[in-house]
This record gives C-alpha cells, sequence and structure tokens, in this order.
C-alpha cells in the first residue's frame, strides 16, 4: 500500500512539472473547434526542433512541448527566424544545445529555458476541403495526369482521416493549429 501511494505521488508530481494546468486546458480546447481562429493565446512551453530548419519569409516552424525533457510537440509555432528580438536562431546542421531563442528584449536564452509565448492561432488544416479543389483550377500542372492522381489520393487520405476521427472522436474535423508568435518572454 505505501509502495503504490509513493509510486502514485511521484507519478503526480512528474505529471504536474510537465506544464502548466492553463496552457494545458487551452491546448485540449484548440485541439477541439475551430473557435480560436485568429484569436491570440498565451502558452507556457519550452521551445524546441527535432527536425530540418526550413526558414521561408523570414520564419520557422518549431515544437512546443511541456518539459525540456520531452520529444514529442503539443503544438507548433511559427518564429521569426534570427539573432533579435522575438526570434529563434540555429545553424543549419546542430544540435538542441545550438538553437539560440531570444526574448522581447532581444536576450538569448536555450531550449532549457520555459517561456511565456503569445501569438495568434492559425488551424492549418481546416479548409482542405477548398485547398484541394483549389488545385483543379487551371494552373501550370491542373491538366498533368500524375497531377490529378496525386489530388484524388490526397481527397481520399483526406476523407478516410475524417472517418477515423469521427470514428474515434465523434468529430471528423482536423483540429492541426500553429502559433503565430509575437511575443516571447521568460516564464516566471
Amino acid at each position: 500500500m505505501t509502495r503504490r501511494f509513493l509510486f502514485m505521488l511521484i507519478i503526480s508530481a512528474i505529471m504536474f512539472a510537465c506544464g502548466d494546468g492553463t496552457t494545458k486546458k487551452l491546448v485540449k480546447e484548440l485541439n477541439s473547434s475551430y473557435d480560436n481562429e485568429g484569436k491570440e493565446v498565451t502558452l507556457t512551453c519550452y521551445i524546441t526542433q527535432n527536425g530540418p530548419v526550413i526558414i521561408k519569409n523570414g520564419t520557422t516552424s518549431v515544437s512546443l512541448v511541456y518539459s525540456n525533457m520531452q520529444q514529442d510537440a503539443f503544438a507548433y509555432a511559427q518564429l521569426n527566424f534570427g539573432k533579435e528580438a522575438n526570434c529563434v536562431w540555429m545553424p543549419e546542421k546542430f544540435r538542441l544545445e545550438d538553437i539560440e531563442i531570444y526574448d522581447n528584449t532581444g536576450r538569448k536564452y536555450g531550449v532549457n529555458t520555459e517561456f511565456t509565448i503569445k501569438g495568434i492561432v492559425h488551424y492549418t488544416n481546416k479548409n482542405w476541403k477548398e485547398e484541394l479543389s483549389q488545385a483543379d483550377k487551371p494552373g501550370m500542372f491542373s491538366n498533368s495526369e500524375v497531377f490529378k492522381k496525386m489530388r484524388e489520393k490526397s481527397d481520399n487520405d483526406n476523407k478516410k482521416a475524417a472517418e477515423d476521427r469521427k470514428k474515434k472522436t465523434g468529430d471528423p474535423n482536423d483540429y492541426s493549429f500553429e502559433i503565430i508568435v509575437n511575443d516571447i518572454s521568460v516564464a516566471k
């Protein structure tokens, strides 16, 4: 009995240490409806990168995690790329300790720092049906049989995924989102 209680106490402490309750509640809400599209949110998290660095229009995608020991992201964010305030920087080939995160004052931190980020919610798959149908409009690849087959496969895959989500959760929508970050500060 004492061992079981001690085990449960340790598990509870670990769960409590991995992210704050407010952020977890908000993430659950963000993953259940499109109501927050375009709204500013505040999350407490660690910022990391688990894949290649891709810079597009001066921004890069990073992973948001509840704990600096965690690998799986609970969300993704778009951050400005550079060595100035509210930016992230990493070399082309990097280790986690090479990642530099600059807060709203321009002060540099690493991935072992917990941050409070503010940003705008963007649901990345909200309009997948409309975006896929746009691909059928005249353009460079619209008459290519290869691209028509690719669009058809993508449409079928998305429909199957929606059916699977509906069976699992009762809701067919894909609530994948990213945060367009506009402010980074060290968590208190």
